[in-house]
């Protein structure tokens, strides 16, 4: 008898010589995991997602669609048409209008670069000598005069870029191109100077509208300040090459 019960462990016995092994408790199956849903998704991942919200444009600024793929005709129509907008606010200046700034937003390079070749052109065939300085000398006045108008404006707490400096100066130098051109035909020396001084203050006043949109109300005339001092230099290198 003692050595029926020797491992009760392993429950040998040596009667019939049965083992008997030691009975497991089955774990209970885990459900599997449904299909629909990974195993690690989170609550945030499963919940419906918000609409996106509508994009707002601030006033006065519109979405300029890629004009990479664009025909070359409908860019040259468009580049067009922006300097005929621009040039348009120049021979009517109104200070008074809408949108003032608009002009200095939508700033391009191509009005200013064949108004300030013109002027060059016009200061050249009109002087006796030194014809290739003085072509030199109406770039360099209207490089200066934007750098000097962009570093006043911001000095006095105005937003402007070099760029919007220079177009801004090279389409309010349209009149004065008017004015060598008129000189360009020798006329009186009286009636020159008379002309040379009304496409100044057109031009001075044309570039009123456009600083008046860059700084506030108590500083418009110490921006426009440098500006009008560049035009009375072209106007003066007008008279004297005429």
């Amino acid at each position: 008898m003692e050595n029926n019960f020797e491992n009760p462990f392993h429950g040998v016995s040596q009667v019939g010589q049965v083992v008997l092994e030691p009975t497991r408790r089955s774990s209970p199956r885990t459900p599997p995991f449904p299909f629909s849903s990974p195993p690690f998704a989170s609550s945030n991942a499963l919940s419906p997602r918000p609409s996106p919200s509508p994009v707002v444009i601030p006033p006065g600024h519109n979405i300029v669609a890629p004009t990479l793929t664009e025909p070359v005709w409908e860019t040259v129509q468009r580049d067009l048409s922006r300097i005929l907008s621009n040039l348009k606010l120049v021979l009517f200046p109104n200070p008074h209008r809408e949108d003032p700034g608009k002009a200095l937003r939508d700033w391009d390079l191509w009005g200013p670069f064949f108004f300030v070749i013109f002027l060059g052109l016009t200061l050249s065939w009109s002087a006796s000598i030194k014809k290739s300085e003085i072509f030199a000398v109406s770039f360099a006045l209207l490089g200066i005069g934007a750098i000097v108008l962009t570093l006043n404006v911001l000095l006095l707490g105005g937003k402007i870029i070099f760029f919007q400096s220079l177009s801004l100066l090279g389409y309010c130098l349209f009149p004065l191109d008017v004015g060598a051109l008129i000189c360009l035909f020798k006329g009186h020396f009286i009636a020159r100077m008379i002309a040379v001084f009304v496409t100044m203050f057109w031009s001075s006043w044309a570039a009123y509208p456009f600083i008046s949109s860059a700084v506030t109300q108590k500083r418009k005339a110490l921006a426009l300040y440098p500006l009008l001092l560049m035009y009375v230099s072209v106007a003066f290198l007008i008279i004297a090459t005429s």
